[in-house]
This record gives structure tokens, sequence and C-alpha cells, in this order.
């Protein structure tokens, strides 16, 4: 008995070490792409624990299924999956910094799971395909050290093993770190949110407070012309930040024909988007309404929701109204919540792709850009009634396509960066078929009567701080500090520094418009025009966890879902790289009212309106 077990023991022992080589092998490469900061001695020996317990567990499950026929080909399958999952993890470790979580995944945005992973593929370097072969050249020695084990054995210690990580992972949390074992992590519950979040409730409010609580000066009105009858043009710049405007890489400008037509506008410098997600940025701006503060999409879970947008309002006034789309309106069900919106025309990639741009971009399959500029312009001359166009390109939304044959404007030598440069040549392109939609409503005299307003959806973010790439999951400026400019005949250029966001368009456009009287209770904008108190924007992220914050005429304000608080001084800290919460103690309390009074207004908004319920941090409704 004693030599079998013997025997049995180092027959085990080979494979054993294989599997564990896997995980060293991953935590190699991660440590190579991504930053993962000091590593204590404890934190190293937990994760070494993990690792032993789960190699163990993979070891004992290779013995059992090495039996018969079936199961061997249940092995292949099994390591098949660990292969994929820890190639998987790597790259999103390498993009994301963090690692792979199953809350991650949003429910909602299962319906363009093809496009998202088609998209990710545009990420996929050697590092990663070198990872996957060794990954499996590991797995094929693991498999053929295995010797065969009595199934009473093999069962026995398949058991052992995941009885000990059951008790591992309740006294040994996840911890959110790149050095735990990444099974271990993906299925790792999402931690509790700070019991501080917890908010008071204020009967009478139903809009968060948009006059900033520090009342230090008042705002001058700003100078414009009531445009009785006039069009309308709000044209939604994609993943555009603030940062891109007057940029130039190798001394050639990145979007020149945006920089003539800021130059010639009222151009707000201090314009956000309310929440980094072009659902809810289109939601903001064409209804002057917050998104859901649970995260879910207001075109999923609310579609019907009785807030009066822009085109009803524009329509009800003898507006023709039309939207243009360069992507798919069937995303987040966007055609569903604008059929109901009082739209005449709507167009998206499935009308717009014919010749010449009938080739999509991308995996995503949006319309080339260019490809928006005949229907519109035909729209507009159409019928002497005024109108209202919206207008959505697609470009540059990640992965960053660009047509054949716009060419590459920024080359290796010039943008190292994979994505980086993928993102410049992009942007330059949507900018090129911006500039020649304008041209083409300045040559047929449809801007003589128009008022175009044209601002980012949300931004985009190349790690200027840690874990920050894309742009819907955090609040810094790279995210949601957008450009906003509103041109008309005759309109005296200028820059106007003061704090607006997306609620803010749908109000200023009725009053331009001479059409103020028509705002509802149910907008919680302000014009962009006025004069008064000075305004504050209010901003929150929520995809794997809650991030709201507050903007004021200096200082932002960001509080985690975790508790943890951040104060920057903007004026002197544009970049936010030093948090002066600790410094203002009085300053982060204030705001921390004024974020919380926010999120409570916007609960009780939709508990009044449409009878919505939902619970701090835990976004329920995207299950819908």
């Amino acid at each position: 008995m004693t030599l079998n077990l013997e025997f049995h023991v180092r027959s085990l022992l080979w494979p054993f070490l294989f599997c564990l080589a896997l995980f060293v092998l991953y935590r190699a490469f991660v440590v190579l792409a991504a930053p993962t900061g000091k590593i204590p001695l404890g934190v190293a020996l937990w994760a070494f624990v993990a690792d032993v317990l789960w190699s163990g567990l993979f070891v004992a499950l290779f013995a059992l299924l090495a039996k018969n026929r079936t199961g061997k080909i249940l092995r292949i399958f099994l390591a098949s999956c660990l292969v994929l999952f820890l190639t998987v993890a790597f790259g999103f470790a390498r993009l994301y910094q963090r690692p792979f979580s199953f809350y991650f995944v949003r429910l909602d945005s299962t319906s363009i799971w093809k496009e998202n992973f088609i998209s990710a593929l545009h990420e996929i370097g050697l590092a990663h395909l070198l990872l996957a072969v060794l990954l499996t050249i590991f797995l094929v020695f693991a498999f053929r050290a295995v010797r065969g084990l009595p199934t009473r054995l093999a069962f026995f210690l398949c058991t052992g093993c995941a009885l000990a990580l059951a008790l591992f992972y309740a006294f040994v949390p996840a911890q959110d770190s790149l050095w735990h074992n990444p099974l271990g992590e993906f299925w790792a519950r999402k931690p509790p949110a700070s019991p501080s979040a917890q908010l008071v409730e204020s009967a009478n409010l139903v809009c968060p407070p948009q006059d900033s609580p520090l009342a230090d000066g008042l705002l001058p009105a700003v100078p414009h012309k009531r445009l009785h009858q006039h069009n309308a043009i709000l044209y939604f710049l994609e993943s555009t930040p603030h940062s891109v405007v007057g940029k130039s890489v190798a001394g050639i400008e990145l979007t020149p024909h945006l920089n003539r037509w800021l130059e010639r506008s009222l151009f707000f410098t201090r314009h956000y988007a309310n929440f980094p997600l072009s659902i809810n940025a289109f939601y903001s701006a064409f209804c002057s309404a917050y998104p859901l503060p649970d995260g879910a999409w207001i075109s999923v879970a609310l579609p019907d929701f009785p807030v009066p947008c822009l085109s009803q309002i524009l329509k009800s006034e003898g507006y023709r109204t039309a939207v243009f789309h360069a992507g798919y309106l069937a995303y987040a069900r966007q055609r569903r919540f604008l059929e109901k919106r009082g739209i005449d025309l709507m167009l998206d990639a499935e009308a717009l792709k014919k010749p010449p741009f009938e080739k999509g971009l991308g995996p995503w399959g949006a319309a080339d850009e260019r490809a928006l500029i005949k229907p519109l312009v035909d729209f507009a001359r159409q019928a002497r009634e005024p109108f209202l166009a919206m207008v959505f390109p697609f470009t540059p939304h990640h992965p960053y396509s660009t047509p054949e044959d716009f060419g590459e404007r920024f080359s290796h030598a010039q943008v190292r960066q994979p994505a980086l440069r993928r993102y410049f040549n992009a942007l330059h392109f949507a900018d090129a078929a911006f500039g020649q939609l304008m041209a083409a409503l300045e040559k047929e005299g449809l801007l003589e009567k128009t008022i175009l307003v044209v601002f980012g959806d949300h931004g985009e973010a190349f790690y200027e701080h840690p874990r920050n790439f894309n742009h819907p999951f955090f609040i810094y400026e790279e995210n949601v500090h957008v450009p906003l400019a509103i041109w008309y005949p005759g309109v005296r250029p200028q820059r106007i520094a003061r704090v607006t966001s997306h609620v803010d368009i749908l109000p200023t456009v009725l009053e331009l418009l001479g059409k103020a009287h028509r705002l509802s209770p149910l907008h919680c904008g302000q014009s962009m025009l006025r004069g008064g108190l000075k305004s504050v924007a209010h901003l929150q992220a929520f995809w794997r966890e809650e991030f709201s914050g507050i903007v004021d005429d200096r200082h932002k304000y960001i509080r985690k879902e975790s508790g943890e608080e951040e104060l920057y001084d903007l004026a002197n800290d544009p970049g936010e790289k030093h948090n002066l919460g600790k410094n203002y103690p009085e300053l982060v309390a204030l705001y921390r009212q004024q974020v919380a009074l926010a999120f409570s207004a916007k609960r009780q908004y939709y508990k009044k309106h449409a009878g919505y319920e939902l619970v701090r941090f835990v976004p329920a409704s995207q299950d819908r």
C-alpha cells in the first residue's frame, strides 16, 4: 500500500509542476505587460497557495478523465478552455490593468457580444499568441505525464482540492489584484459598497441642483440672437475628448476642420458628458435628463419614459425631424426608443451602406462617415419647413477603423502605441468626414438659417490614469471633458469657460429658437447662455463599479463605490495627478453632500415619473 501511494505521488508530481508552470507563465506575461507595482510578500504567498490548489485540482481532473475516450475528449475540452481563459485574461489585464472578473461583464451588452469579441481581436498581438502556444505546450506535457490512478483516489483528490479552494476563498477574499490567481479573481464576488454611500432623501428634489454650492460669483449672460424658425443640427462627435482640440502630432493637426469651426463658434471649453457612454450621452443631450443611476440604459429599461425630447417638442412646432447614424439603431434598442419621439426619418448603417460607401468599417459594420453627407443634404433641402437633424458618426469608436482609401496619416515612427496610433488615424478621418459634410451644407446654402451644435458624446482614455483605457469606466477628464461649439449665422465667436454638461443642450437650443417656454419640469438642464449663479456638472460612470462626481468652477470631486474620495484643483492640475482630498476635508464634505443629493434626486426622479425602483450600486435592471 505504501509503495502504491508513493508511486501515485510520484506519478502526479510532473503533471502538477506543469500545471503550476501555467500560472507562473501567465503571471510572468502579465508582469511584463501591465503595471503591477510592488508585490508584498504576503500577497505573493497567498497567490502561490492558490496556484498550488488550482494546479492540484486540474491534475486530479486530468487523471479522473483519463479513463476512457469520452473522458479524454472532455480533458482536451477542459484544457482548451483553460488556455483560452488565460489568454483572454492576459489580454484583459494588459488593456485594463486589472484582473478579468465575471462582474465586469454587463448583461445588457450581451446583444452585441459578437461585435465586442471581434473588436477585442484587434488588440491581439504576438504576446497573446506566444502565451497561448506556451500554455498549450505545458498542458500537452501535463497530459503525457499523468499516469493512471484508481478512480476512487482520483475522485478523492479532485474533491479534496475543490473543498480546499472553497475554504481558501472563504478566508482569503479576492483583492482585485493582478497577482492573485486569475481563476479565483474571475469568480470573485463584487466587493460591497461603502456604508457611507447611503443617501439622505429630499422629498421635493427631483432634479440634481446645478447651482454651485460655493456661490462665489455670477455668470454674465452670453449675448445671442433669437433665431425663430431656424433649423437645428446636433452633430455628435464620437469618442472625442477636449484634449484633442488644437492638438498636433508630428506637425499634423488631429482635427483641423473641427478646430476651424470652434474658432467660428461659441466654444464652451468646460463642457462635460454626464455619463461617458454613447447611449446615455445621447439621452442626456436629446432629452435633458440624467441617465438611470443604477447603470441601466434608458432605451432598454424605460423606453417609454415620458420626458419630452427635443424632436417631440420641435415636431409639435412644425419641424421635420431626422436621425442619421453611421452605426446601427438596433444597438441598445435605440430605434424602439426613437420611434415614439416624433422622428420622421431614421437612417442607420443598414440604409446608408450604398455605393460608393457600401463597405462597412471595422467589426461593428458601421457605415463610412461620408455616407451621411448626401442623405442629410437631401433631407435638409427637401421642403420649406424647418428641420431638426441629429447626426451620429461612428468613427473613431474602438477598434479605431478607417476606410482603405483614406490611408494612414500617422505611422509607427510617429506614434508607437498601436491603439493610440489607430485612434489618431480614425480621429483624423472622422474630422475629414465632418469637414466634407459641413462643406456640402455650406455649398447648398443649408446653413444660412441653421443652428449647428457640435459636441463630443464622451472622451477616450489611453492610460492617463491607471486602468483607464477606452471610455465608460471612469469620470476623469479624459473620459468626460469634451468639446462643445454652437454656431449660427452672425454668431460672435468667443471661448466661454463656464461649466456646462449634456443636460444643458436641449434648453440652450430651445432658447436660441425662442421656444424656452416649451421646457418641461422633467427637463433637468438649463440654458448655457444664461446669466446668474455659476453652475456645476454632475458626473457618473457605472460599468464594473460606480463612480459619482461633480465639477465646480475650479474643483472636481470623485466618489468611488468603495468609499474612496478624490479632489482635484483643475485650474492648477488639469491632468488630475494630485489628490487634494486630505488637504481640504470641509470642501470634500460639501461636495460629498452634493453628490449624494444628486444621486437621491435621480432616484426619486425615476420613481416619481415612472415608478422605477433601483438599489444603490446594484444595477439589477441590467438583467431585465
